[in-house]
């Protein structure tokens, strides 16, 4: 992300990638959570690749706003208020009348109804924010745009007990904070148990542990 785009943009743009080193984490996990970007790992090595979606919607997008054009003039016109030389107002009025002119003149793509993958399915809301939350490829996350709710299934917690998360578990995860697990994997031992999970979100990260109380009802 630092370089992307850095053979189209002008020598003069103050900043040849996307975001900031303090936010481009922020910004990989989004659109991994969002179905946008894949990891697909190889040895030591993690590739990130677009997904189907992700293609789709440059397909789709008007070549304006796929542009890394786009992003240096922004930079630049940021930099101008930074300085004093240009109002939020008039940079605000030039971004609402290239809107303006891209809605006019935009020509729908046929077929875009085949293009993308159909809406995920909501599992349940997010404990942080109250969102919705959904399953994709590689997990359950949270869909508010600022919040970073994710359950991977293939953490390293629920492998070691050669489980995966599954949506009925996490719908009641969601729902309840606990969910019954059967068939659990014991590394000290190399024998199976059952029982609960408990989920415990800090507001940053996502926790689990294992309850071995006695159900109600004697189960």
């Amino acid at each position: 992300m630092e370089n992307a785009g850095k053979e189209d943009m002008p020598d003069t743009a103050e900043r040849k990638g996307l975001g900031t080193p303090a936010t481009r984490a922020g910004i990989l996990e989004k659109l991994a959570s969002t179905g946008f970007l894949e990891r697909k790992k190889s040895k030591k090595t993690v590739q990130l690749m677009p997904s189907r979606d992700a293609r789709s919607l440059i397909t789709v997008l008007p070549e304006q706003l796929q542009s890394p054009l786009l992003t240096a003039e922004w930079e630049y016109r940021l930099g101008e208020i930074e300085r004093g030389e240009l109002s939020p107002e008039e940079f605000l009025a030039g971004i609402y009348t290239m809107l303006r002119e891209l809605a006019a003149t935009y020509q729908v793509v046929k077929g875009t109804e085949y293009l993308f993958s159909p809406p995920r399915e909501a599992v349940g809301r997010c404990p942080r924010c109250g969102g919705e939350v959904t399953e994709s490829q590689k997990g359950f996350f949270c869909q508010s745009e600022t919040c970073r709710f994710a359950i991977w299934k293939d953490s390293k917690w629920w492998s070691a007990k050669k489980k995966q998360p599954t949506k009925a578990v996490v719908a009641a995860l969601l729902k309840d904070g606990r969910a019954r697990l059967t068939g659990c994997y014991s590394e000290k031992t190399g024998k199976t148990y059952d029982a609960d999970v408990l989920l415990e979100d800090t507001g940053e990260y996502v926790n689990f542990k294992l309850d071995f109380g006695q159900r109600k009802g004697g189960s």
